[in-house]
């Protein structure tokens, strides 16, 4: 497989043959190996994601059965349910791989407690909503716990308050943020942004985000930015 390297002294996207057959096949716009954020090319990921036999999402259709009421509480296991389909739809594995089911579950009791108020904070956008479950769950929900408050938020308030916290959108942020020519002093080496907090990794993209906003006309969401990060890139060797 074709490597990703960014440090403070290389910068190497090498050269693949799976991504140069998904540029060409679905005529993408690319320049230097980057998939632009345009929204053409948002909304022909988006449908190559829907197409695509290796991913076919069943939470939407599980939070849908369920209802908001039952999920908060955990009526009947509905936010178990939910989280677990969160969890292999996203292939984070938690719950697959065992090693951090305890984690899992102090998950399930924290957003269902409702003295914390996860909901309320989960509607108003609260960043720094994954770092608390990280905090008070335990080990092993990095990434899971971006997409539980991703997902849950869109599937709830039909809001686009999240970005993803994966590790081919972090190896990609750098290349990125190099070519829509946003400064990131102190940020030089994909080590440093795998060790970042998801607040400060959402900082980033929002930078990301606002610098694209510059250069193109039609605004994308978080998730189509999500998107085009991981699906462009996932055939790579990280």
């Amino acid at each position: 497989m074709a490597k990703l390297k960014y440090s403070s002294r290389q910068q190497i996207i090498e050269s693949s043959p799976v991504f140069d057959e998904l540029v060409q096949r679905n005529k993408l716009d690319v320049s230097d190996k980057i998939v632009l954020l345009t929204k053409d090319n948002a909304e022909k990921i988006e449908n190559l994601i829907k197409s695509d036999d290796d991913y076919f999402p069943f939470s939407q259709q599980l939070f849908n059965y369920y209802g908001l009421t039952r999920i908060k509480t955990n009526q009947d296991k509905a936010l178990f349910a939910v989280a677990r389909e969160i969890d292999r739809d996203n292939r984070t594995n938690v719950w697959r791989y065992k090693k951090n089911r305890n984690s899992f579950y102090n998950m399930i009791n924290y957003i269902s407690n409702p003295t914390n108020e996860f909901f309320n904070d989960l509607e108003k956008g609260t960043i720094s909503l994954p770092d608390k479950i990280v905090e008070k769950c335990g080990s092993g929900l990095k990434s899971l716990s971006s997409k539980i408050c991703k997902y849950l938020c869109e599937f709830s308030y039909q809001k686009d308050n999240y970005y993803i916290n994966d590790s081919y959108i972090r190896a990609m942020l750098l290349f990125y943020l190099d070519f829509y020519e946003v400064k990131h002093d102190g940020v030089k080496s994909i080590n440093v942004v795998n060790s970042m907090s998801y607040e400060t990794l959402h900082k980033w993209l929002e930078k990301l985000h606002e610098a694209r906003n510059k250069k193109h006309q039609c605004k994308i969401t978080k998730s189509e930015l999500d998107h085009i990060l991981w699906y462009c890139y996932k055939s790579f060797d990280l």
